[in-house]
């Protein structure tokens, strides 16, 4: 063995190892099992179109930042300030991971300015649009040749547990899909989402309309069974966007749903540190980025603020007005 994979030059593991070879051997083997099955294919398209073209032949110890920081600015200028942050956490991760595992002394990565991203969507839904949703509603046909006729609209049962379900718990289509019968507590009225996003379970208490919901759905004899019927994320997306194009519902995806629980518990006065947890955020800044208050909300906000000004002075006590005329 070389004094270089021996780490006798520089002092950490496997200096010569290349980028591509610790990601396929090290880093991929290890990583792949803590996240759930979309964030597999997110990270390993980040991989294969972007990190492993780009780095895969560079050696580990041999990484500089200034090659980091020109690919990013690369990115950002064909891509969203968000899609090249999204992109640049993936070096970041492996490259934190090198470093505790003892194959980089630091993180080349560590401390690059992320980019400017455009203000987060700020869409969620009013008590009808939940109820289209949920229950559907009539609506008008045209022909071209000026015929009209109603049809009921509304989602099949598989969509509407899904959506239930994402509005109840402020989960994620992943997260939903990869539900089973072993994560729901029903006496103790609890779901528990063991695949997320970042790779920290978290358990949810649970809703009584969600509870009523599953306690009506047929309860297989394996645990293991999933709670939601199986769909490919894919279909599950598409199916979503006919239902609202069918029901005339603009600007809306699927992850919108977890913004309006979101915002539901906002507006409902639950404190921030209650929705960090439901929704699985590590970061305070994430939530912040849900927490849209309606207009109805800021109206009577600032009548509060209105009927504050508004309020006469306190008036001040006898002594304090005698003591100030004898000044």
């Amino acid at each position: 063995m070389t004094a270089i994979a021996k780490g006798e030059v520089l002092g950490v593991r496997g200096e010569g190892l290349r980028l591509k070879d610790f990601v396929e051997q090290k880093y991929w083997p290890t990583v792949k099992a803590s996240v759930s099955a979309g964030e597999q294919v997110r990270a390993r398209s980040i991989l294969d179109t972007q990190i492993l073209p780009r780095f895969g032949g560079v050696k580990l110890a041999r990484l500089r930042r200034e090659e980091i920081e020109r690919w990013q600015a690369e990115r950002r200028e064909t891509v969203s300030g968000s899609t090249a942050n999204k992109e640049l956490q993936r070096p970041g991760h492996l490259l934190n991971r090198a470093v505790a595992w003892g194959y980089l002394k630091a993180n080349p990565a560590r401390g690059i300015k992320r980019a400017k991203e455009a203000p987060g969507r700020t869409r969620y839904l009013s008590s009808d649009e939940r109820e289209k949703l949920l229950n559907g509603t009539d609506v008008t046909i045209k022909a071209k040749d000026g015929r009209a006729w109603t049809m009921r609209r509304e989602p099949n049962p598989a969509l509407r547990l899904y959506i239930l379900g994402a509005l109840q718990t402020g989960a994620r289509r992943g997260e939903l899909a990869a539900l089973t019968w072993a994560d729901v507590g029903m006496k103790a009225r609890t779901v528990t989402f063991r695949h997320t996003k970042n790779g920290h379970a978290r358990t949810v208490p649970m809703t009584d309309t969600l509870r009523e919901a599953l306690a009506a759905l047929p309860r297989p004899l394996s645990p293991e069974a999933g709670v939601f019927p199986e769909r490919e994320p894919q279909v599950l997306t598409r199916a979503f966007a006919r239902l609202v194009r069918d029901l005339e519902l603009p600007n809306l995806h699927f992850h919108d749903l977890r913004h309006d629980a979101a915002s539901a518990l906002t507006m409902a006065g639950v404190p921030q540190r209650a929705v960090m947890e439901i929704l699985g955020h590590r970061d305070p800044r994430m939530t912040m980025r849900y927490q849209h208050l309606t207009p109805g909300h800021l109206r009577d906000a600032m009548r509060a603020l209105d009927q504050a000004m508004k309020q006469p002075p306190e008036t001040a006590s006898k002594a304090e007005v005698k003591g100030a005329d004898g000044a």
